[in-house]
């Protein structure tokens, strides 16, 4: 239930894909396929048969893993890599570090590594979620306050390291990554991309200063 005793479940940790301390999915306690999975996490199938862990087939990286290090969230003391335990970004002391964002900017203090009591209005951020099935949320990477850094550049790598998307001057308009393959180095370009956790290199120049910011972000059909 709580593998790494961090005080947040495993049904959380391991299915927060976009960061905001809710689980993505949740029981229905309906197993359309009989293959003892709940629907709930079947993914896009819900019939698909005996297909073990169904869309997760690598869970070691297709799993949440906010800090990139040591090991995926649910196995993880410090989920966000800043030094401090999960259990002690609980600021309210209610025993629920879930529910906890100082910043206010929508992510919990245990997921966020950059925990400021003043949110920055023109701060660069990159939303981490894909979900390319046009329902009008998540069907492109946003990044927030990108028009204020338009000498820009995206790289985004899948799990083996090869470029699937590559962009300057991203713009949250019409030079959006909308979970398709746009690569120099891709094979099968302009098909969306299979579900799963890839890594991004985004660098900006902002207020003379050439910055970097990197992690992973999760495409979800």
């Amino acid at each position: 239930m709580d593998s790494d005793n961090d005080t947040v479940p495993d049904n959380n940790e391991g299915n927060d894909f976009d960061f905001d301390g809710i689980p993505d999915q949740q029981y229905t306690t309906i197993d359309t396929d009989g293959d003892g999975l709940d629907d709930g996490y079947e993914g896009t199938d819900v019939n698909d048969g005996f297909d073990v862990n169904d869309e997760i087939n690598d869970p070691a990286n297709d799993l949440p893993d906010t800090d990139g290090t040591e090991d995926v969230n649910y196995r993880d003391l410090d989920d966000d890599g800043d030094g401090i335990n999960t259990p002690d970004e609980d600021a309210d002391g209610d025993g629920d570090p879930t529910n906890d964002d100082t910043d206010g900017d929508g992510t919990p203090d245990y997921l966020d590594n950059m925990d400021d009591s003043t949110p920055d209005e023109n701060a660069v951020v990159v939303m981490q979620m894909v979900t390319p099935n046009s329902d009008g949320k998540n069907d492109f990477l946003w990044i927030d306050n990108v028009d204020l850094v338009p000498n820009n550049s995206l790289k985004i790598y899948n799990r083996w390291g090869i470029a699937v998307f590559e962009a300057d001057g991203y713009n949250n308009i019409n030079n959006v990554f909308d979970g398709k393959s746009k690569g120099r180095s891709t094979v099968k370009a302009g098909e969306v991309l299979p579900s799963g956790v890839y890594y991004y290199i985004f660098n900006y120049e902002q207020n003379g200063n050439n910055n970097t910011d990197s992690g992973y972000l999760y495409v979800s059909k």
